[in-house]
């Protein structure tokens, strides 16, 4: 017959080293993932030397029209000629600057809120919406 303590102490020995290898699962893949958006954004900065504005790490909050449905978060930079958001994971968007019709703060965009204005850039393809630190900035830079 077993004794229904040891039983016990090897469930909870079982639980503690699942759980602590699960934890070291999430902290391996949050610093690798911040790891990417740190290499993915001196790639960026090189990629745009003549930027405006950025490049800056913010949310890429959607858009219609033909341009991605999906949020993701994307390094965002603005150069004399074009608006460049490259997410982290996905696809990237190049817009001339000739193409943007106007812009817009609004509180959230596509039924989404965060809290955070978001930037909306109305253009002839469609929108985006941009999370960004000033997006009055972004804004004036943009009306140019």
């Amino acid at each position: 017959m077993h004794n229904a303590s040891v039983d016990i102490a090897l469930v909870v020995a079982l639980v503690v080293v699942g759980g602590a290898s699960i934890i070291a699962t999430i902290v391996v893949a949050i610093w690798a993932f911040r790891r990417h958006a740190q290499n993915a954004g001196a790639d960026v900065r090189a990629s745009f030397p003549d930027a405006v504005v950025g490049p800056e790490l913010g949310q890429y909050r959607g858009g219609t029209g033909s341009f991605p449905s999906t949020r993701n978060t994307s390094w965002i930079v603005l150069t004399p000629h074009a608006l460049a958001v490259r997410p982290l994971l996905g696809k990237a968007i190049s817009l001339p600057v000739a193409d943007v019709t106007g812009t817009r703060m609004q509180r959230g965009f596509k039924g989404q809120w965060n809290g955070q204005p978001v930037l909306v850039v109305e253009t002839t393809r469609g929108e985006i919406g941009l999370t960004v630190e000033s997006p009055a900035q972004w804004e004036a830079a943009l009306a140019r």
